[in-house]
């Protein structure tokens, strides 16, 4: 980019044995210095312009957060900078659904989202008996449930390393910061149940 620089400041100066174009003369090691000066400005305007991008802020992050109320009250505080840029963007564009015409609360976008914040779902929804149903579909009445099998990263109790009081089941992530979000974003009308696995 200092080459361009370079060409156009030499195009503007005028012509004569005053004006050496020579690259080891005085006035061309002067204008590639100034030349490095408007690329090492220009590359700045840059990195400016990117800060101010939300999807690809670093330095700018906590200012984004607070315009648009985060960090999540969900998630708490101590996320990766990944984690806090996909909950920003989630925020400022909503849910990315995978049609134009597709509700938040369709299952393949609810198990998107809860992929996108590190959980594993699989979701159902109860439908009543009717002919035609095959054998293993989920069965029972239209009740408006939402069933979400939530895989968590987990390990089960060791005999020996564990004490009385502790989890038989312990991991990093718990199903709350996640009913938090649901609870949030699905409509009013359904009432997700958590099995977690």
């Amino acid at each position: 980019m200092i080459e361009r620089f370079l060409q156009a400041l030499v195009y503007l100066l005028p012509q004569g044995f005053a004006w050496p174009r020579h690259p080891d003369s005085v006035l061309m090691r002067t204008m590639r210095a100034i030349a490095g000066m408007f690329d090492a400005l220009h590359q700045f305007t840059h990195r400016t312009v990117a800060e101010w991008q939300p999807h690809s802020t670093m330095t700018r992050l906590a200012e984004w957060e607070e315009a648009t109320g985060l960090p999540d009250l969900c998630f708490g505080t101590d996320q990766s900078i990944e984690e806090r840029r996909y909950l920003l963007l989630m925020r400022l564009r909503g849910a990315v659904l995978p049609f134009e015409d597709s509700s938040p609360a369709a299952p393949s976008v609810i198990e998107a989202m809860c992929l996108a914040v590190g959980y594993t779902v699989t979701v159902a929804y109860n439908t009543p008996l009717r002919v035609g149903h095959r054998i293993g579909d989920r069965l029972g009445r239209l009740d408006g449930l939402l069933y979400l099998t939530v895989t968590l990263p987990s390990g089960r109790m060791r005999v020996g390393t564990a004490r009385v009081g502790d989890r038989l089941i312990y991991g990093t992530k718990t199903s709350s910061d996640l009913a938090c979000l649901l609870g949030r974003t699905l409509p009013a009308r359904f009432a997700p149940v958590y099995i977690l696995k």
